[in-house]
């Protein structure tokens, strides 16, 4: 492979990822827990956006409940953040294997 050609598959690969990257940026997914009780949203980069908080989730006697039902729903977002994050970058940078593993 000539250099001049492997030049181009890389800046092509690159305008892929940056489109995927940008895509991402307006995707969300979300994550819940404790049968919808809490709920996080997290955007296709992984980022937490919001979380939401059921009041009858809420039971002052038991903070540690609610602490997990959080750190479970957050979880979960970004899982699925990180499952789209694949997804996207994959498709991204699906037909450019004639880059010899350079990506």
């Amino acid at each position: 492979m000539n250099i001049q050609k492997m030049m181009k598959e890389a800046q092509k690969a690159q305008r892929k990822m940056a489109e995927a990257q940008e895509r991402l940026a307006n995707l969300s997914v979300e994550g819940s827990a404790g049968g919808g009780l809490v709920t996080a949203t997290a955007s296709g980069d992984g980022n937490i956006t919001k979380i939401t908080i059921d009041k009858s989730a809420v039971d002052p006697d038991d903070i540690e409940l609610l602490e997990d039902l959080v750190t479970a729903a957050v979880n979960e977002a970004q899982r699925k953040a990180k499952e789209l994050q694949e997804t996207e970058m994959g498709a991204a940078m699906g037909g450019l294997g004639g880059l010899g593993g350079l990506f």
